[in-house]
C-alpha cells in the first residue's frame, strides 16, 4: 500500500507532518478530516532512504541519541500532551537521520493502534527489552510518564559511567597507537636506508644491529604483507569473538586479569543493580526482571550466573540464596540483596548498591589508569630507544676507529 506525507494544522497551533498508508491522496485527507485535522498538502512519500541511502546506513543511534528521546518524551507526556503527538513533534526536532526515521515509525505504528511498548519492540537494537518491559508496566498501570523518567535516569547513569571509563582509556590507547605507529615506520621505511650505508663500513657490526638490520629487512620488502596478516589475524579474533563459544571463553578470562577483571566486575555488578532495581520498581515480576537483567548484561559469564539465579528462583529459593552460589557476585552484592528481601525493599536496596559500585568503578579506571600510563611509557621508551641505539652504535664505532 502506498504511503503519503501530509501536513495539517487542528486549531491556531503549527502544523504537523506526518507519514499515512492508503489506497489514495484522497482516503487520506477522509481519514485526517475524520481525526479532526485540517489538511494543508497531501503528497506520495518516497521514503529518506531513497533520498539518502548512503548517509541513512552510515549513521547509527548513540546511547545519547536514545537518552535525548526519552528525556525529550517524559517531558512532553509530563505537560500533558499526547503521545501521538508527542513523538510527532520529536519527529521534527531530532537531528539524527536514523533516530528521526525510528521516531516516525513509532508514531505510524502508535497510529495504528499498537502500544508504545509494542511499537518499541520492532526496534530490539535500540530498545532492549528492558525498556518496552518497563514502558508496558506503565502503560499497564497507567504511568507511562513515571516509567519514562525512570528510564531516563537509569539511561543517563549508565551513559555517564561508559563515559567515565572512556575517558579513562583514551590516553593508554592514544599512546599505543602513536608508539606502535612510529616502530613501524622506524623499522620499515627510516632504518633500512642505513643499511646500505652500514654494508660499506667492511667491518663487523655488533649484534644489536644485525638483528634490527634483519628485522629492517624484512619490514622494508614485505610491510605490505605484515599489515595484511595483522589484519587477517584481527579479523579472524573478531570472528571468533562474536561466535556463542568463543564470545564465552572470553569473557571468562577477562575477569580472571588482576586489574581488568575487577573492573569488569564491579561494572557489571553495578549495572545488575542497577537494572534490577529499576524493573523491581516499575513492578515488574522477579522472574522476568532476572531475564532482563541477564540480557541487558555485557560479561557472558555473570550473565549466565544470572539465568542460573532465575532457575533457582523458579525453583523457591530466594535471590540472594541463588547468588550464594555464583561464583563472580562479591559478599556485598549478595547480603544487600538478602536484606532487601527481609526488608521488602529490593528495588530501593539494589539501587543504593548500583551507587556504589559506579563509584567503585570509577575509582578503578582511575587506578587502572594510573598503572597503564607509566608501563606503557615505559614500554614503548625502551623499545624505540633500543631500536634507536642499536642502529647509532655502528656509528659511534666508525667515529672511534676514525679518531
Amino acid at each position: 500500500m502506498p504511503q503519503f506525507e501530509y501536513k495539517v494544522k487542528k486549531g491556531p497551533g503549527d502544523a504537523t507532518t506526518g507519514v499515512m498508508e492508503a489506497e489514495s491522496q484522497r482516503a487520506v485527507v477522509s481519514q485526517l478530516r475524520d481525526m479532526g485535522f485540517f489538511p494543508i498538502s497531501v503528497e506520495e512519500y518516497t521514503g529518506p532512504e531513497k533520498k539518502d541511502f548512503l548517509k541513512q546506513a552510515l549513521v547509527r543511534v548513540k546511547l545519547k541519541d536514545r537518552n535525548v528521546f526519552f528525556r525529550q518524551l517524559a517531558n512532553l507526556i509530563e505537560s500533558g500532551m499526547p503521545i501521538l503527538r508527542a513523538l510527532s513533534t520529536l519527529r521534527e526536532q531530532t537531528i539524527n537521520p536514523k533516530m528521526k526515521e525510528i521516531i516516525e515509525e513509532l508514531r505510524d505504528s502508535v497510529q495504528k493502534g499498537s502500544d508504545f511498548a509494542e511499537s518499541l519492540e520492532k526496534h530490539p537494537k535500540v530498545f532492549p527489552p528492558m525498556y518496552t518491559n518497563l514502558v508496558r508496566a506503565g502503560e499497564t498501570g497507567g504511568s507511562l510518564e513515571d516509567a519514562l523518567w525512570r528510564l531516563v535516569a537509569f539511561g543517563e547513569q549508565d551513559e555517564e559511567l561508559r563515559g567515565k571509563a572512556f575517558a579513562a582509556m583514551v590516553y593508554p590507547i592514544f599512546l599505543f597507537v602513536i608508539g606502535t605507529s612510529a616502530i613501524f615506520i622506524l623499522v620499515s621505511f627510516v632504518f633500512p636506508k642505513f643499511i646500505v650505508i652500514f654494508e660499506d663500513f667492511g667491518s663487523s657490526l655488533p649484534l644489536p644491529t644485525i638483528i634490527v638490520m634483519a628485522v629492517c629487512e624484512f619490514m622494508g620488502r614485505f610491510w605490505w604483507a605484515v599489515l595484511a596478516a595483522i589484519g587477517g589475524i584481527a579479523y579472524s579474533f573478531m570472528r571468533y569473538v562474536r561466535s556463542k563459544g568463543g564470545r564465552e571463553r572470553l569473557d571468562k578470562q577477562w575477569l580472571r586479569f588482576p586489574v581488568i577483571g575487577g573492573v569488569i566486575q564491579r561494572y557489571e555488578m553495578a549495572k545488575f543493580a542497577r537494572t534490577l532495581g529499576t524493573l523491581f520498581d516499575n513492578g515488574v515480576p522477579v522472574l522476568n526482571a532476572l531475564r532482563i537483567t541477564a540480557d541487558t548484561l555485557s560479561n557472558t559469564a555473570i550473565a549466565d550466573e544470572v539465568r542460573y539465579v532465575q532457575s533457582r528462583v523458579t525453583e523457591g529459593e530466594s535471590i540472594s540464596d541463588g547468588l550464594n552460589n555464583c561464583q563472580h557476585f562479591p559478599p556485598l552484592v549478595v547480603n544487600m540483596i538478602a536484606i532487601g528481601e527481609e526488608t521488602g525493599r529490593l528495588g530501593s536496596v539494589t539501587k543504593r548498591v548500583a551507587d556504589a559500585y559506579d563509584m567503585e568503578v570509577d575509582r578503578a579506571v582511575k587506578s587502572m589508569t594510573a598503572l597503564l600510563e607509566p608501563i606503557m611509557i615505559v614500554v614503548m621508551g625502551i623499545v624505540i630507544g633500543g631500536l634507536v641505539i642499536a642502529m647509532l652504535l655502528p656509528m659511534l664505532t666508525l667515529s672511534a676507529q676514525i679518531r
